[in-house]
C-alpha cells in the first residue's frame, strides 16, 4: 500500500502533527523577538499610517524570512524520504 503524505505549503497535513511547522513557528517567533527589540530600542509604538503600514510590511517579511529558512530543511527532508525503500503493508 502506497503511503504518500498529503502536504500543503510544504507541510504534512494536518499541519500540527509535522515537526517542520513547529520549527517554522520557531523562526516566525524569533522574527517577533528581534523585530520587537528593535521597536523598543527606537523608543517604543507609533501610531502613525506610515509606521503601522511599515511595521505590517516588516511583519510579512518575518513570515517569508522564516518561510525561506525552512524551505532547505523541507527539501532535505523530501530527499531523504525518497531515499527511504517502500514498505509494503
Amino acid at each position: 500500500m502506497n503511503k504518500d503524505r498529503k502536504s500543503r505549503l510544504m507541510f504534512d497535513l494536518p499541519v500540527g502533527k509535522d515537526w517542520l511547522f513547529y520549527v517554522f513557528c520557531f523562526f516566525v517567533f524569533s522574527n517577533f523577538v528581534g523585530a520587537f527589540n528593535r521597536v523598543q530600542e527606537s523608543g517604543g509604538v507609533d501610531t502613525s499610517s506610515f509606521s503601522l503600514l511599515s511595521g505590517s510590511i516588516d511583519a510579512l517579511f518575518g513570515v517569508v524570512i522564516a518561510w525561506i529558512m525552512v524551505a532547505p530543511i523541507y527539501w532535505i527532508r523530501r530527499l531523504v524520504r525518497r531515499a527511504r525503500p517502500k514498505t509494503q503493508e
